[in-house]
């Protein structure tokens, strides 16, 4: 600060303290002066920190936030429904956006059945590598750690650089890390290998009902109920994660039996590699506002202005603080949300015996009924049976039931009401794990378990319909971090049990081990009930729930 500064700041005080420069000494006077200097240094933090506080951490509320305070801006590039919005991805042709339905929900068939086409070439693997079983076991776990981590990550990336760039660098690093597992001559490089194509592979889990969201909007001109649309697109998508897992071992048991077991590897390659190229060729970008900001460089070329600009291009969120704050948020609902914590948990439990099955009925239907590898990878049909019809049939009757409890409360919706699924599920789910434990004998038929893991099929996806339809109505701002917490956590726990799963058939008997689990399950039956009826209050008291 220069001599002049000082002096006027110096004037100005002794002025408002009624003051000459002779009444009052010099060191006093310089004293109260820095004190001024102090004071000012203090208000322009607090107003920085203000400001900071007030900036959106998150880079959709951003956008949202430029849009609004520039709408009557006409450099400001939007999509208005005019023929002049030639990128927007919701003009595409019916076929199309129906075929990048089909693309996505692929990739992720495809990515979730790499996750369990482990369990049938285990002891292959243990063998070729002189390895034990809890080693070759870490082959499922760590793919499901890296599908469950992956998707906080990736999913920021997409808001900046759009949904295609996501898809195309996540399989093409499954790809490459395929042929690592495949390929390694040790044990460590295989597993790296299983662990990093899961954290790519998770983003056909973590971005795809974004592209969903983006094709089937309304807009004006349109034709068809575009919410319809979507919700079709979802059901159908929805089925492609619980069907995966069940294909995996069908694939590998086969392969296994009558090949060899790298060729289960093999052809995985073989289903990404045209996965790539069919994501490359016909899923093109459909994120708005990436698109936005193509259709300003369009205007800009055009017109020769450079006044047109998209929300993208003035956004300040950085990528880095993006992806800061959308894998710090889903820890934060864990510790900090009880709800939250407790729906992830029943989650994480259903879907964690999903992948003990994948080292359990191996060990069952080859000591019980000798099974070859063959018919031990289509014991996963019940399974796979169960889901898929329940994915499909089940969503008419609980959109019914949903209407029918809000016509009985005069049209007033609550989160709460989304608990109807999961309050069947929780008792379906425990039945199916009897069946599959009583069952299992050789003097019992063997459709018996395969019958028990259907119905365990049917708890499953009502489990799963119920908790994703209220956390995303519960959560409303944060229920991508919910979502995210709910990945996070279920993945966790599902690659934890396969670790245990064989070593406890062993301890217990297949009998008491089911039971064992099906004990536990009827031990959080009253989970959603409890839930039901005071969860209002429970949101009330969240601070990331939504209460009215």
């Amino acid at each position: 600060m220069s001599n002049t500064s000082t002096d006027s700041t110096t004037n100005n005080y002794l002025m408002e303290s009624n003051l000459t420069e002779s009444d009052e000494p010099e060191q006093f006077s310089h004293e109260k002066v820095e004190k001024e200097k102090e004071k000012e240094k203090e208000n322009e933090n607090e107003n920085e920190d203000e400001a900071s506080n007030d900036r959106p951490e998150d880079i959709g509320e951003e956008l949202a936030t430029i849009t609004s305070k520039n709408l009557g801006d006409a450099y400001l590039v939007t999509f208005d429904g005019g023929d002049d919005d030639r990128e927007d991805a919701s003009r595409l042709s019916k076929f199309h956006k129906w075929m990048i339905v089909g693309i996505i929900s692929t990739g992720s068939l495809c990515v979730t059945c790499i996750s369990s086409s482990w369990s049938l070439v285990s002891e292959e693997v243990m063998a070729h590598f002189h390895i034990s079983r809890e080693v070759s076991t870490l082959g499922i776990s760590l793919y499901i750690w890296g599908l469950g981590t992956g998707g906080m990550f990736l999913s920021p990336i997409s808001e900046f650089h759009g949904r295609k760039m996501v898809y195309i660098m996540g399989i093409s690093l499954t790809l490459a890390f395929e042929f690592l597992t495949a390929f390694s001559s040790n044990i460590g490089g295989v597993l790296f290998g299983r662990f990093v194509s899961g954290f790519a592979g998770s983003s056909f889990m973590s971005v795809a009902s974004g592209s969903f969201s983006d094709l089937f909007k309304a807009r004006k001109g349109s034709k068809g109920d575009a919410n319809k649309e979507l919700a079709l697109a979802l059901v159908l998508y929805s089925v492609s994660p619980f069907v995966g897992p069940g294909i995996g071992p069908l694939i590998s048991g086969f392969v296994s039996e009558h090949i060899y077991y790298k060729w289960t590897f093999y052809i995985l390659i073989i289903w990404s590699g045209v996965l790539l190229i069919m994501v490359i060729l016909f899923v093109p970008e459909t994120y708005e506002p990436v698109l936005l900001v193509k259709k300003a460089k369009r205007l800009r070329k055009e017109t020769g202005d450079d006044r047109y600009y998209a929300p993208l291009e003035k956004t300040k969120i950085t990528l880095y603080e993006s992806v800061v704050v959308s894998s710090r948020r889903p820890f934060l609902l864990i510790f900090r949300d009880n709800m939250t914590m407790a729906l992830c948990f029943y989650t994480g439990f259903t879907l964690a015996i999903v992948y003990m099955f994948f080292v359990a009925f191996p060990y069952i239907f080859s000591t019980v009924y000798h099974f070859s590898l063959q018919a031990q990878g289509m014991s996963f049909l019940g399974l796979i049976a169960g889901m898929l019809l329940t994915s499909l049939l089940t969503p008419p009757l609980i959109a019914r039931n949903y209407n029918r409890l809000l016509a009985r409360h005069g049209g007033v919706s609550k989160p709460e009401f989304r608990f109807v699924p999961l309050m069947a599920g929780v008792f379906i789910v425990p039945i199916g794990l009897f069946i599959i434990a009583w069952t299992s004998y050789p003097h019992v038929h063997w459709i018996g378990p395969i019958m028990g893991s259907a119905v365990y099929g049917v708890g499953t996806i009502l489990v799963f319909n119920g908790i994703f339809a209220y956390t995303v109505e519960a959560y409303r701002l944060y229920a991508a971090s919910a979502m995210a917490t709910n990945s996070f956590v279920r993945s966790v726990m599902a690659g934890i049990f396969p670790l245990f799963g064989v070593q406890m058939y062993e301890g217990m008997g297949i009998q008491w081990a089911t039971s064992l689990l099906a004990f536990f399950a009827c031990a959080l039956i009253p989970i959603p009930f409890v839930f039901y009826k005071y969860g209002e209050s429970l949101r009330a008291k969240s601070p990331y729930a939504w209460s009215d």
